[in-house]
């Protein structure tokens, strides 16, 4: 072999490593790039979908805040039922807002379970309005211990679903029986 030679077969040894070394450099950097936008396509779902568990959260508050005062009530105004019906709307509507984003059964049926409880207790505002009862409305105490109940499911998937981990343990106040 002659000098010119192996200077020809060097050189194209160092440009075939070059190259693979290149090619590998570059696969390497496309599959950061990938990882990077799938975190961030992961990272940004999360986020969406939080802000929306927060949604239904604030929504299932406020109805609760509102149909707590039904239990003990001996009448209910039609404006009463009119503010509960409208609440009871506002929680369907980012309950069927949520359907449309999320996968998780565990999460659909706590939340599907919690509007369906809401459903029973805004029926049972309108069924009582402009009626006379006895202080202690023993249905309604009932549904609004089938509407806790969901509401502490809800929470314990949304919980999950984002973070994982170990469920929320439930604490009922005193006097509140306990589900047997």
């Amino acid at each position: 072999m002659t000098e010119t030679q192996a200077a020809l077969y060097a050189a194209a040894v160092g440009a075939l490593s070059a190259l693979v070394v290149g090619c590998i450099a570059g696969w390497v950097a496309l599959r950061q790039v990938a990882k990077t936008a799938e975190a961030q396509r992961k990272q940004a779902a999360w986020q969406l979908r939080s802000e929306d568990y927060a949604n239904f959260i604030r929504a299932m508050f406020r109805f609760r805040a509102a149909i707590g005062r039904a239990e003990r009530a001996p009448q209910i105004s039609a404006d009463y039922a009119n503010d509960v019906r409208a609440l009871y709307v506002d929680l369907a509507n980012v309950a069927a807002t949520l359907t449309m984003r999320i996968a998780a059964d565990p999460v659909m049926n706590a939340m599907l379970s919690l509007v369906n409880a809401a459903y029973a207790l805004h029926s049972r505002v309108t069924d009582r309005r402009d009626l006379h009862l006895p202080s202690g409305d023993a249905m309604m105490h009932r549904l609004l211990e089938e509407f806790e109940n969901a509401e502490f499911a809800v929470r314990n998937a949304f919980r999950d679903d984002l973070w994982g981990g170990k469920p929320l343990q439930r604490n009922r106040p005193a006097g509140r029986p306990t589900d047997s």
